[in-house]
């Protein structure tokens, strides 16, 4: 039983361990996120995922990143990562550190090749001078017959492939920490409004903070020139009762709490209202192009803004009144700022001022430093595989009569010699000059 449990486990290494499979995970993966690129996510698009195919939602297609088969090809693919990774490290490491000198002359690489007659020792010398000269690490080893020597330069250069492939791993358990322990979500709310965090509309991810949020002001601010400055909105976190943090944000400048990001991501033109109903006084807010409405308590009436002309000092709104499932208004007109009017005999309306309405995404991803860490780690490993790649030279003297004797000398070199020939040559040339 023992052995076959072993037996069991070496398949299982062998196959994970396999580059085929590798490529094939690889595949799939593109194959699936292609798929993904077609049809709209949800957290995305919602609006357009919902008119897709009842069956293609049921299947995930709507929300393909999110769904537990692509979570597991992509668990497959970092397993086969690590597995392969732990396989090659044993040889990356003794290329690297632990480099030993040829024993004869036919292991010396022929590809990039050369002799070079001389005394042993002033030979000797002048190869350990010129290669540490040169930033190459030497280690020799001397025998009956003569010596022989290896040298490596940029050895962490030989790190790039493993680093890299490592830090998809880091990628991939970023990505999914963000998604399984973080959310993502939006909100549109005007200036003097409170809203609790776990209030908003949230396309990913749950709401486990219980603050609440104050929107204080929300301003589209214009240069004297013309030009537009920013968006800006004036918020702060209020928790147990208290404001425990204020601040001003704007495009690229968020407010973080407790892990929860608020970034400002639009603006909408508003109007302050109030309403006389039977003598009660209810202050309303209202968004520009019938982005929100008000419902009288006890009416059908519903009151919308349908344009707002931008003038923050007095405002001018036309509006439209619906009565119940009706398609067309049953009131409509021009308020002034000041201006009260009656609508359907049921209250008064005044339009008081303007306000902003501010669009902030708001975001927790408790997983974002994990991802930067794997973004520096593919920087590294592209880094050295492609801008610090390791050179190895290594060569074998063999005495003849007396001290004199021959040194055969080469270097490892891939497909693609030429930069790594002239640097060769270049070695040769200064040895020879010693």
């Amino acid at each position: 039983m023992k052995e076959q449990r072993e037996g069991i486990v070496e398949y299982i290494w062998r196959v994970f361990s396999s580059m085929k499979l590798g490529l094939i995970l690889l595949g799939l993966v593109a194959l699936v996120s292609g798929v993904g690129t077609v049809f709209p996510q949800v957290n995305l698009d919602p609006e357009k995922a919902k008119e897709v195919g009842q069956i293609w939602q049921t299947l995930g297609f709507t929300q393909i990143y999110s769904t537990i088969w692509f979570r597991l090809l992509m668990g497959l693919l970092c397993i086969n990562l690590i597995v392969c990774s732990i396989q090659r490290f044993q040889g990356i490491y003794n290329r690297t550190f632990a480099l030993k000198p040829p024993e004869s002359v036919s292991t010396v690489p022929n590809k990039v090749k050369a002799r070079l007659a001389g005394e042993s020792e002033p030979l000797k010398s002048s190869v350990q001078e010129v290669l540490q000269r040169s930033g190459f690490k030497v280690t020799t080893n001397t025998g009956d017959k003569g010596w022989s020597f290896i040298a490596i330069k940029r050895r962490l250069g030989n790190w790039g492939s493993l680093i890299s492939h490592i830090s998809f791993v880091v990628l991939v358990i970023g990505a999914i920490l963000g998604t399984t322990m973080g959310f993502k979500g939006f909100m549109m709310t005007s200036a003097g409004t409170t809203i609790p965090i776990n209030s908003i509309n949230v396309s990913r991810g749950t709401v486990k903070q219980d603050f609440s949020v104050h929107i204080y002001s929300a301003e589209d601010r214009f240069l004297a020139n013309g030009e537009r400055d920013n968006w800006y909105t004036d918020m702060g976190i209020i928790e147990n009762g208290k404001e425990v943090l204020r601040k001003t944000i704007s495009v690229n400048h968020p407010l973080t709490y407790k892990g929860v990001t608020f970034y400002q991501s639009s603006f909408a033109n508003g109007a302050r209202l109030s309403v006389d109903l039977k003598g009660q006084k209810i202050p309303v807010v209202l968004q520009d192009r019938g982005g929100n409405y008000f419902q009288a308590p006890g009416t059908e009436l519903y009151l919308i803004v349908a344009a707002i002309k931008s003038d923050p000092q007095k405002p001018i709104i036309q509006y439209q009144v619906y009565k119940g499932k009706g398609v067309q208004p049953v009131q409509t007109g021009q308020l002034n700022t000041g201006q009260t009017i009656d609508v359907q005999g049921e209250y008064k309306l005044t339009l008081e001022g303007s306000a902003g309405f501010t669009g902030l995404q708001v975001k927790q991803d408790p997983g974002v430093m994990v991802v930067w860490l794997g973004c520096a780690l593919l920087l590294l490993g592209l880094l050295l595989s492609f801008y610090w790649r390791p050179m190895v030279v290594l060569g074998v003297f063999e005495s003849g009569q007396g001290t004199n004797g021959e040194l055969t000398m080469g270097t490892m070199a891939g497909k693609v010699t030429g930069g790594v020939q002239q640097e060769f040559d270049r070695l040769i040339h200064d040895i020879q000059a010693k």
